[in-house]
């Protein structure tokens, strides 16, 4: 991956373009990836970075997952995995410079 965008001269994070066409959606039973979705591109010569300017430098809309687990120890000490029950898990979803929360689980 580090070759092929030093050979076509982008960066981690960068936005890129690929024309219409060029690309199919690869079907659920073929992903390798934990991604919503995937693609593939018929020929990498069809992948353009965009430069990192304007409306291209705003980073894109990341998912971000923070969750927190409650354990129940003995009164002031410090939980440990193989004796102290986990009593409560919770977890909320947020897409990057959004202040709505997305899921929210408890």
């Amino acid at each position: 991956a580090l070759r092929f965008m030093i050979d076509k001269e982008f960066g981690g994070m960068s936005w890129v373009r690929i024309e219409k066409g060029n690309w199919s959606i690869r079907h659920q039973s073929q992903k390798v990836s934990h991604c919503q979705i995937e693609f593939d591109v018929n020929n990498y010569n069809h992948v353009i970075g965009l430069p990192c300017e304007g409306e291209y430098s705003k980073i894109s809309p990341l998912r971000i997952l923070s969750f927190d687990i409650e354990c129940s120890a003995e009164a002031g000490k410090f939980p440990t995995a193989q004796t102290d029950p986990v009593i409560q898990i919770a977890n909320i979803v947020k897409i990057q410079g959004e202040s709505d929360v997305h899921v929210r689980n408890v």
